[in-house]
């Protein structure tokens, strides 16, 4: 996975400036609309994904943090891109944003632009076993993230300290620029990063977040897993996610259902072959079976075939916000021996020899 930083070619310390300037460059460079190479439209998609990254006080807070494989683990491409000026840029460049009929927005995941400093969600995957699937359960987790620092409770200043105007922004909580495109210059205005919008700041940062609102952290948190939950699906739990000055984001659980060696899944009905010798297909009998809850017993009905599916009712996965069950299909295998001893043989050609009439060869299918 490339590093945010090497794709825009600047170093870890890099200030804003800096990096609008590399990314300004590369765009001009790899844009769809200049360069027709498949590499440069991949490189296009990285360049911005980076830029919307490093140029945002907080996701690169994150993305120090967590490194890149840590970070993407968390963050969706719609979280990448929420907040992001990215499309404000590419205007301001001249630099055509719909590509092939489709916007950027779509392109990279969308974006906020709403000014507010909200918290980043974060996504984290849960394994789970058929039999937790099937009855639901509860799981705890440690989960790292940007919490609300606890010396300043998200203020950023000490405690005590005054605020006053900021000096970047005069108190306003934007700033405006003044850029040369190729349509001549454009005057933008965007949220300061001094002082957040807020167009206030502390006198004294707070020593604990360094003035940041939010530190780093590893949290254990207990998650409820209802019953009945598939692959891919997410639990949504409100303010767990990284901490922002106008609110938290959430974190979402989301469900990775782990292959069973005994059971395959049917919806709400588990599925599991078993073999039986081939005299008690012809005889019937009891068996047993596996199920979620230990071996039981079945029956086998005389003259069961090959390949015979046997329901056994209640016993599969209970349903997801119900209280009823799917069930267990147990589906027969009758095993037939490769090789018999002289008796089995003899005993096998005595059955044959009384059951060789023209009457039993109509019973078993030979016309």
């Amino acid at each position: 996975m490339a590093d945010y930083y090497s794709v825009l070619g600047v170093p870890r310390d890099a200030d804003l400036d800096k990096i609008k300037k590399a990314y300004r460059e590369l765009a001009l460079k790899y844009h769809p609309d200049v360069n027709k190479t498949k590499e440069a439209e991949e490189k296009f998609k990285q360049i911005n994904e980076a830029y919307a990254v490093l140029s945002d006080e907080q996701k690169r807070r994150q993305y120090d943090a967590y490194g890149p494989e840590g970070f993407n683990r968390r963050y969706t491409q719609e979280d990448i891109f929420r907040g992001s000026n990215v499309e404000d840029i590419l205007r301001e460049m001249g630099i055509n944003i719909n590509l092939g009929g489709f916007s950027f927005g779509d392109m990279f995941g969308g974006t906020r632009g709403d000014g507010q400093d909200i918290g980043q969600n974060i996504l984290y995957k849960v394994d789970l076993t058929l039999s937790e699937v099937a009855d639901g359960t509860t799981k705890e987790i440690s989960v790292r993230h940007v919490k609300t620092c606890s010396a300043c409770h998200g203020s950023g200043g000490e405690s005590g300290s005054r605020q006053s105007r900021c000096s970047e922004c005069r108190g306003e909580g934007y700033v405006t620029a003044v850029s040369n495109t190729f349509f001549g210059r454009i005057q933008t205005t965007q949220q300061c990063q001094r002082c957040a919008g807020t167009g206030k700041v502390y006198e004294k940062k707070c020593k604990a977040c360094a003035g940041k609102g939010g530190i780093v952290a590893n949290e254990k948190v207990k998650v409820t897993i209802p019953a009945g939950v598939k692959s891919g699906m997410r639990l949504r739990l409100q303010g767990l996610g990284d901490y922002g000055r106008d609110g938290s984001g959430d974190l979402f659980i989301e469900m990775n259902e782990l292959q069973d060696r005994a059971f395959s899944r049917e919806g709400d009905d588990i599925v599991t072959k078993v073999s039986i010798p081939f005299y008690t297909a012809i005889l019937g009998g009891e068996i047993e079976v596996p199920s979620l809850r230990g071996m039981r017993k079945i029956d086998i009905a005389p003259g069961t075939a090959q390949g015979t599916r046997i329901v056994v009712h209640g016993q599969g996965v209970k349903k997801l916000n119900s209280n009823s069950r799917g069930d267990e299909i147990v589906v027969v295998d009758v095993s037939i021996p490769k090789s018999l001893s002289h008796d089995e043989r003899e005993l096998i050609e005595h059955f044959r020899s009384i059951n060789d009439g023209p009457e039993d060869r109509r019973r078993f299918g030979i016309f």
